[in-house]
């Protein structure tokens, strides 16, 4: 079982981790989804291209600030070919990291902001 309380990334306080705790991840490759549902019985259901839009490595981050501020969208070569989901390895017990067709797997979700992303 994991640690019911983790630090903070922002605060470095601990803090109660069972809201933001995975109980059960399932990648449905075919359908390019993450489903998860949480330890206090809440559900997300993601589909791929929100997550990858919302990929939190420095490389991605960097990228849509660039869009912020840039007046009109530069395209990238292959900005049209279709990224899959392709795979997903845990990293401890704070995240899961997501693998796409194009090579990417820079971006490690830790829980706490993959939660975040769930509009519900």
């Amino acid at each position: 079982m994991a640690d019911e309380k983790a630090p903070d990334s922002g605060t470095g306080h601990w803090v109660d981790n069972t809201r933001v705790m995975p109980r059960d991840l399932k990648l449905k490759r075919a359908e390019q989804r993450l489903v998860v549902e949480w330890r206090d019985g809440h559900h997300s259901d993601f589909d791929a291209a929100t997550l990858r839009q919302a990929c939190p490595c420095a490389t991605c981050r960097e990228k849509r600030e660039q869009r912020q501020t840039t007046a009109l969208p530069i395209l990238e070569v292959g900005a049209h070919d279709e990224i899959l989901l392709s795979g997903a390895e845990l990293m401890g017990q704070y995240a899961i990291k997501l693998i796409w067709s194009d090579g990417h797997d820079a971006g490690m979700f830790d829980y706490r902001y993959l939660r975040s992303l769930d509009p519900r």
